[in-house]
């Protein structure tokens, strides 16, 4: 398994702050092999310790064996510079489609079999959910938008043969969404989960995850970055079950 492979597998073990870390990394592993360890740390707007704790919790010693072995893969190519700023989502839709494409055939083959989907977040994550409940409408899937327990309740009452729910939470620790995954855990009913935190308890609960991989501005992105990801993810979702559809 490359680096890069190696990075992207130990994202869910890692806490919040190395993972952030990693994320950004991954965007462009020649700066691993171009920079010192405080200029990494400096780009990633953390400390050199949170570098040297993402670099362990990915297998690696420490930040100069992941030195090393960027290096050895880079061998005959001139690592490219780090991007200078942040003013297109390109790196972030790339990022995300890429890991959530090993588990998408699992996730369309649960929506295909689907007769109901219901269909939780809070915020904006709600209201990709919203925009999500009309597409499945058009691919002829009887969709359900879950916001209060009351619709929790309602969605969970027996018989839930055919059910499956998608779940968005880009924190992944949202409480309500992980309550959803719970009562539907426990009704055995299959869940996905769409979130930009592999580590979160939401990842950890649901049956197939597709993650997302925004790197948020220090002040924040105003929660714009993180559902183009969500939304790009879905697209490609739906677009394999409109295929398999037709």
């Amino acid at each position: 398994m490359g680096v890069k492979a190696t990075l992207q597998d130990r994202l869910k073990e890692m806490r919040l702050s190395e993972a952030e870390v990693m994320r950004r990394l991954l965007r462009n592993l020649g700066v691993v092999a171009k920079q010192s360890l405080r200029e990494v740390a400096a780009g990633c707007r953390t400390s050199d310790t949170t570098v040297m704790r993402a670099c362990r919790a990915a297998g690696y010693d420490g930040f100069q064996d992941l030195k090393y072995h960027v290096l050895r893969e880079l061998t005959g190519g001139e690592p490219k510079e780090a991007p200078a700023s942040h003013e297109s989502y390109n790196e972030d839709l790339h990022a995300s489609l890429v890991a959530a494409k090993p588990a998408l055939d699992v996730a369309v083959r649960l929506m295909r079999g689907a007769q109901r989907v219901a269909l939780t977040g809070i915020g904006a994550s709600y209201g990709v959910a919203l925009i999500a409940t009309d597409i499945l409408f058009t691919l002829g899937k009887q969709a359900l938008p879950v916001q209060n327990e009351q619709m929790a309740s309602f969605v969970f009452t027996a018989p839930v043969t055919g059910l499956v729910v998608l779940a968005i939470s880009h924190s992944g620790e949202t409480q309500f969404p992980v309550q959803v995954v719970r009562q539907a855990r426990e009704a055995g009913v299959k869940c996905i989960g769409l979130t930009n935190e592999p580590a979160s308890e939401l990842a950890r609960s649901v049956d197939v995850l597709l993650p997302t991989q925004a790197v948020e501005p220090p002040r924040g992105s105003y929660a714009i970055a993180p559902r183009i990801c969500q939304l790009a993810v879905l697209d490609a979702l739906f677009r394999r079950i409109g295929c398999l559809e037709t």
